[in-house]
């Protein structure tokens, strides 16, 4: 039986596909008889370099009328094509008709949701398929919903600490962990510039993911600063870099929600102001349960995170009781403990 998983342009769609697919080779099911969907070309060339076959089209016009009919098309030719028995959705408006066509075709077909909000493509195609898959605990369960916690990759491990600090040449000062999702973020990137600048110690060390757009004129000002560093575009594998974090400043898309308490760092949250609020949503039920910090970019007040950022990197309790609270919420699930049985 060939297994399609259609995944979108985001970490949070590809990366639980890719765990995902790891678990079914696990059960005997060859690599050839995998098929990603993905209109990424960045991602493709990562799902590509793991082995698997990846099909989709990336159009340059974004003609919601002209893009559904090619997209229709697709997906009939890819349908046909692959023979899928088994088809699992991970949202995004250009994987919509494939996962719908599946499903009136009497494939066996399922929706995983990452995040608290359903997507709008997941969303309505929520009415024509009954197999829902959630990543996020507390959204309301119907009787077709069963929550399976956000998978992580079998490189998301726990390491010795102490190891990996004398590996990269770090000491026991705190380590800041920074980065924007996987594009990077221009906004994160240009606040935590201006708290480097404005803080002038070196009595905490840096890691810096800055995505390729920003990165030599953030590489540049470094040259500058005195505090250990680690300064990189990207980082496919960032397992390392959590694993020596003691603060984490970032975006909140479902995936990196689900590293950050299975590695749990105290975090101060930046949603994305954009993806239909998927990522404030996402922060504001991890502040709720006062397990991370959250600024939301629309009324973002820089002396406010310069305080919290600093207080949370030097007032022990603060970390220690946003830690607590993150053990108590369970939303990613280590490759190990992942089950099988909840996906097939």
């Amino acid at each position: 039986m060939k297994i399609l998983l259609v995944s979108e342009k985001s970490a949070g769609h590809v990366y639980p596909a890719l765990a995902i697919a790891e678990k079914i080779r696990e059960k005997g099911v060859r690599k050839n008889n995998i098929v990603f969907f993905n209109n990424s070309p960045f991602f493709k060339a990562d799902i590509q370099n793991r082995g698997y076959s990846v099909l989709g089209s990336a159009y340059k016009f974004r003609n919601f009328l002209i893009e559904s009919a090619w997209r229709c098309l697709e997906a009939l030719y890819i349908l046909i094509r692959v023979r899928p028995g088994r088809v699992i959705g991970f949202g995004g408006r250009s994987s919509f008709f494939l996962v719908l066509f599946s499903a009136i075709s009497g494939r066996r077909t399922s929706l995983y949701e990452p995040n608290l909000k359903m997507g709008r493509a997941n969303k309505l195609l929520s009415y024509f398929i009954k197999d829902i898959l959630r990543g996020i605990c507390p959204w309301p369960k119907g009787k077709n919903h069963k929550v399976i916690g956000i998978p992580l990759g079998k490189n998301i491990v726990k390491k010795s600490k102490e190891k990996l600090k004398k590996e990269f040449n770090f000491d026991q000062r705190p380590v800041i962990f920074c980065f924007g999702g996987s594009q990077g973020s221009t906004f994160i990137n240009g606040n935590f510039l201006n708290f480097v600048k404005k803080d002038k110690d070196d009595s905490y060390q840096i890691i810096h993911i800055t995505g390729k757009n920003n990165y030599s004129n953030l590489a540049d000002f470094y040259k500058s600063v005195s505090n250990n560093k680690i300064v990189k575009k990207f980082c496919p594998d960032m397992s390392n870099f959590y694993n020596i974090a003691d603060v984490i400043v970032s975006r909140s898309g479902a995936s990196t929600l689900a590293e950050i308490s299975f590695y749990n760092i105290p975090a101060i949250l930046i949603p994305h102001p954009g993806a239909f609020g998927h990522q404030k949503i996402n922060a504001s039920y991890l502040e709720k349960k006062k397990a991370a910090f959250v600024f939301n970019q629309d009324t973002f007040n820089f002396e406010k995170f310069q305080t919290c950022l600093s207080k949370t990197i030097w007032d022990n309790s603060i970390r220690r009781e946003i830690k607590n609270n993150l053990k108590k919420i369970r939303i990613g699930v280590s490759y190990e403990d992942f089950s099988f049985n909840s996906i097939i």
